[in-house]
């Protein structure tokens, strides 16, 4: 199933962006306000879960990836969504927006303006400025008695000429209110949909032989009938009914879902996972929505070459570190949103049970999916994916170490965060850990047996749809 105009990946950005969120791995407090210890056994448990999920995710994640890039160039047809030098040098100052405003949706409106202030008070903001501020937030909190508080869109009404005003405050109270809640349930259900799909493409080869080959299946289900469901605008001006004999060349798709009958055979079968998580909100069906996720952005985020790799980790690397250490900024987010964006497994497992148990330890997307793009671009550069002629040649006649060499460095980087977060019981930023282990191994081995130009200088960018070019083009056709 894929998509054009606006595309679903944002989402799975969005994930990525945000998603490096840890939970204290050693304990959780109880009702009596005291700190639950867990048995070396539960911990060594939920880690090794843990562990044993990111790899898989990472290791069938790059192998798609590679078939994935080897199927668009079979076909001819451009990667879109790639990540190239300049969307790397963008993604952590990107990242870092959503982020914060992620947090300053999620503070209650007195911590807010509070926080303004002491942000104010330690970028050393002159002293009649602060007082400023402080008033601000004592009217805001404290309206005159007797007087209700306004909101900025009700003092906007109020502008506006009475008749429109009366109209339009007759109109907003027949609309349900849409607050925080409200929109983090949609938000959830977003991201647990584009979930569900994710795990519909997982699914979608096994269903297909299964289909075919089951003797008491209908004929009108093995036939795999495919659907496109498009809008187009045209870039000229033409009459009413014009449009669906244009040529290409006077049309542009503004949306496009290409799907199959055994895809939206397998959303349905599906479709209960996003029913059960949604009602129930298990750590299961948050596994296997998660597993899903990671598994397809690994695939479907595509890096350009191998610098720009270098570049978003390096990038994120410091975000990481940032964010974590310097700011309560990805706890706050984190006790926010609750939505299937980390992997889970519970430490009192053996006490409560698979339904019952709710102490977890937790690890980002982001953790699996950053990192993953970058093992997954080694899998390509192991097979020489983006070149063509005798060099590709030479490497298919060669050795394939990079992509296990640092599936390797990228399990012990996580180990190290494991015992790091163990040893000081309290979270971690995981990329601290894991980005020097992928960059510095793969780089070492090229070194040592001389393919490091060939690393470096590793190359995807013909590959991708060249957007400046397409308007260019399109801007030439119109003329």
């Amino acid at each position: 199933m894929t998509w054009a105009g606006p595309s679903n990946t944002w989402i799975i950005n969005w994930v990525v962006t945000m998603a490096d969120i840890k939970s204290p791995i050693p304990g959780d407090t109880n009702a009596t306000g005291n700190a639950t210890v867990f048995t070396f056994q539960e911990q060594l448990t939920a880690s090794v879960s843990l562990y044993t999920m990111s790899l898989i995710c990472i290791v069938i994640g790059g192998i798609r990836s590679a078939n994935f890039v080897q199927r668009m160039i079979r076909k001819k047809r451009p990667i879109e969504n790639s990540i190239r030098m300049s969307e790397a040098k963008k993604f952590p100052l990107s990242a870092s927006a959503v982020l914060f405003g992620l947090y300053i949706f999620f503070k209650p409106a007195a911590e807010r303006l509070n926080w303004v202030v002491t942000a104010a008070q330690k970028l050393h903001v002159p002293e009649n400025y602060i007082e400023k501020i402080n008033a601000t937030i004592t009217n805001f909190m404290t309206p005159a008695e007797g007087v209700a508080h306004e909101t900025l869109f009700q003092r906007l009404l109020k502008r506006l000429p009475s008749n429109i005003n009366e109209f339009l405050q007759t109109y907003l109270e027949k609309l349900p209110a849409i607050g925080k809640d409200e929109l983090m349930i949609i938000l959830t259900f977003l991201i647990c949909f584009e979930g569900i799909s994710a795990l519909a493409i997982l699914l979608k080869p096994a269903l297909t032989f299964l289909l075919n080959r089951l003797p008491f299946v209908p004929e009108c289900l093995r036939f795999n009938r495919p659907y496109l469901l498009s809008i187009k605008k045209g870039l000229k001006e033409m009459d009413e009914g014009d449009m669906e004999e244009a040529s290409t060349k006077d049309t542009e798709y503004v949306f496009k879902l290409d799907c199959d009958r055994h895809i939206l055979i397998a959303l349905l079968l599906c479709s209960p996972v996003l029913i059960s998580h949604l009602t129930c909100r298990h750590w299961i069906t948050n596994n296997i929505i998660g597993i899903a996720f990671s598994i397809v952005g690994i695939e479907c985020l595509h890096l350009a070459s191998f610098k720009a790799g270098t570049l978003l980790l390096a990038g994120l690397f410091i975000y990481d570190i940032f964010w974590v250490f310097a700011t309560d900024v990805m706890t706050s987010v984190a006790k926010g949103i609750n939505a299937p964006i980390l992997l889970q497994f519970p430490q009192d497992i053996y006490r409560n049970g698979f339904l019952e148990a709710n102490k977890y330890s937790m690890l980002g997307l982001g953790d699996i999916v950053i990192p993953g793009i970058f093992i997954a671009l080694l899998r390509r550069f192991d097979y020489r994916v983006g070149e063509q002629g005798s060099e590709a040649k030479k490497a298919n006649k060669g050795r394939r170490y990079f992509f296990a060499i640092t599936i390797i460095a990228y399990a012990v980087g996580l180990l190290l965060t494991m015992y790091v977060m163990h040893y000081f019981k309290a979270a971690q930023p995981a990329l601290l850990y894991l980005v020097p282990c992928c960059l510095l191994v793969p780089l070492t081995v090229a070194a040592l047996t001389g393919e490091l130009s060939a690393l470096w200088n590793y190359d995807e960018g013909h590959l991708v749809q060249d957007d400046d070019k397409k308007n260019v083009d399109s801007a030439k056709k119109n003329n």
